[in-house]
């Protein structure tokens, strides 16, 4: 009897996104993801751009938040339905008065916040991650996951920011500079980090297949 479920558990380990079912389990992951989502918000890795010292004697230095990687990689390890009810809850609390979770704060006035466009794409960005990922695990499918997620992020709150930027009556010098800084500055490593962690996530997930089948 042992070795028979075992070797069902071990089948199973080998099957592409199999859906996780309700259980405590299930919960626990979650939330562990959603206390992880938040983290990233809170963190910044220092990345030396020029590892020789400048003409004025500094260091370049660029300041990267790793969360955009860590909501693929809920995607990639909860699947769309738990991945979505992850972010759909840090999205929720954080517009309420009493979870300063996002970068700025939060609170209902914080959809007025240039960035908030690239919080709420985070929903689109599950979606697409997970439905490319469903269709098989090769490296090719996680690139284009990759790809989908990124870039939807990126549009989006590249749309959102512009439209409250006009809003504003805010300059078309300051539109571009958000642009870059926010978006084109960032988008190549969000697409590295981005690979990475959907690789793990894949890894983690057939490991818990293999605990909770």
């Amino acid at each position: 009897m042992i070795n028979r479920r075992l070797k069902e558990g071990i089948k199973s380990f080998h099957k592409p996104d199999k859906k996780i079912k309700f259980c405590l389990g299930a919960l626990a992951i979650l939330c562990v993801c959603f206390l992880l989502l938040i983290i990233s918000t809170f963190t910044q890795i220092k990345i030396n751009l020029n590892p020789h010292e400048s003409s004025a004697g500094t260091y370049l230095m660029f300041e990267y938040i790793p969360q955009i990687p860590i909501v693929l990689f809920i995607a990639g390890l909860l699947g769309e339905s738990w991945g979505l009810a992850c972010i759909l809850i840090y999205i929720i609390l954080g517009l309420t008065p009493w979870f300063p979770i996002f970068a700025l704060g939060g609170g209902l006035g914080y959809v007025f916040q240039y960035n908030f466009g690239y919080i709420f794409a985070y929903i689109f960005a599950v979606i697409l991650t997970s439905k490319e990922l469903n269709k098989g695990n090769s490296l090719l499918n996680i690139i284009f996951a990759v790809l989908y997620g990124v870039l939807s992020i990126h549009v989006i709150g590249i749309i959102y920011m512009i439209i409250a930027a006009l809003i504003r009556h805010d300059g078309l010098d300051f539109i571009a500079n958000w642009i870059y800084y926010q978006s084109l500055s960032k988008i190549l490593y969000d697409i590295v980090f981005s690979t990475i962690a959907l690789i793990i996530a894949k890894s983690c997930k057939r490991i818990m297949w293999f605990f909770m089948s």
